[in-house]
């Protein structure tokens, strides 16, 4: 298995000593290919490419209890609305544009993640897309008005902006007519704090996740009026930065709770190696492509002291996809060797969320700007 695996990564790559007007493989193609190379070493014994299914042998595999039912099984992405939420003392004109870009970036960012987004409704049954006016909306009409999965409702608090102008600096030898010609530094600052909380259908008006959003955007100019006059448009691109900014530090937990949800429903070995494939119930329709890495979750049901069930779940198992990749279910490569537990028919499996390192290194401090609760 590693030798063809060898053979195959090395065939994309120019030979020492290669005629000078060979063609390489396209850069792409190549950093593609040992980006695989790297993910199936990290996986021991598991070749990504499934030449002849029929060539592996079904194993039997035991069932989670309790097992998933038909609608769990069947719901694999989840189904979400953008909403607005009324704003205490912003004038509702200013807050037009905000909620517009809120809406796309979260759109965005579910869409990106799986999820489809669907037009919220109201109890009437008329429709009401997502640029329209949402303030209807109000808290306490329940998850039956927003006809999904998840509602993610946001909420502005502050919009503010603000300038102070410094006086220019004035060297000793210099006299207050001299620097009377001289600009000053106005500073403009915009403060942008909101709340994008997401709501469960079937759990009430009671939010399960709330993230709150507070951050800060300065620029700095010369004038010579210390009135520190700004045109609009530069105003509106500051609040656009920093509130764009601020939504950024959602991508990554927000994003992870929308993400497919399928399931474990099949085990075959290959009959001439200790290769291992599992089939789960996530294909093309939910974004899964080849070499894409998928984890396998055990999930935990109990009941709280109150009576209300409650669910867990943790990481037991990573695997790579295949290049049997169907539109609803694919074929995954796993050492069950290296899985933490033993992998279970009707066991949760959902995509590893991809995470940019050059967003990490160059964005904003999340760490200052977001708190979960």
């Amino acid at each position: 298995m590693a030798d063809d695996l060898g053979r195959s990564a090395r065939s994309d790559r120019p030979t020492t000593g290669a005629p000078s007007g060979a063609r390489r493989a396209p850069t792409g193609a190549r950093v593609a290919a040992a980006l695989i190379g790297v993910l199936v070493g990290g996986f021991g014994c598991a070749s990504l490419r499934v030449a002849d299914l029929d060539a592996f042998e079904t194993i039997p595999m035991d069932r989670i209890l309790p097992y998933p039912t038909k609608e769990e099984m069947r719901k694999r992405s989840y189904e979400v609305v953008v909403v607005d939420r009324p704003a205490d003392s912003i004038d509702r004109a200013t807050l037009d544009k905000p909620r517009a870009q809120v809406r796309r970036r979260l759109e965005r960012l579910a869409a990106q993640a799986g999820a489809v987004v669907i037009a919220p409704s109201r109890r009437d049954g008329n429709e009401a897309r997502t640029e329209g006016d949402l303030e209807g909306l109000e808290e306490g009409e329940g998850e039956d008005a927003l006809g999904a999965d998840y509602a993610l409702a946001a909420r502005f608090a502050t919009l503010g902006h603000d300038s102070v102008w410094a006086k220019p600096s004035r060297f000793p030898w210099q006299s207050v007519e001299d620097v009377s010609q001289k600009p000053g530094i106005c500073t403009h600052s915009v403060q942008v704090s909101l709340e994008v909380q997401v709501f469960e259908a079937g759990q009430g008006d009671h939010a399960i996740r709330t993230y709150a959003l507070d951050h800060s955007g300065q620029q700095k100019n010369k004038d010579l009026d210390p009135a520190c006059a700004i045109a609009p448009v530069t105003l509106e691109v500051l609040f656009e930065n920093t509130l764009d900014q601020a939504l950024s530090c959602i991508e990554g937990p927000l994003g992870a709770m929308l993400l497919p949800r399928g399931h474990v429903v099949g085990h075959r070995r290959a009959l001439e190696a200790e290769r291992h494939i599992y089939r789960v119930t996530l294909g093309a329709a939910h974004g899964i492509e080849f070499g894409d890495e998928v984890e396998i979750r055990r999930e935990q049901r109990a009941t709280s002291p109150s009576g209300e069930p409650m669910r867990s779940e943790w990481v037991i198992a990573r695997g790579v996809v295949s290049d049997q990749v169907e539109s609803k279910a694919s074929w995954i490569a796993l050492d069950p060797a290296k899985a933490e537990s033993t992998i279970l028919d009707g066991d949760v499996v959902r995509p590893r969320q991809k995470s940019g390192l050059l967003t990490s290194l160059s964005g904003p401090n999340c760490s200052r700007i977001l708190e979960e609760r």
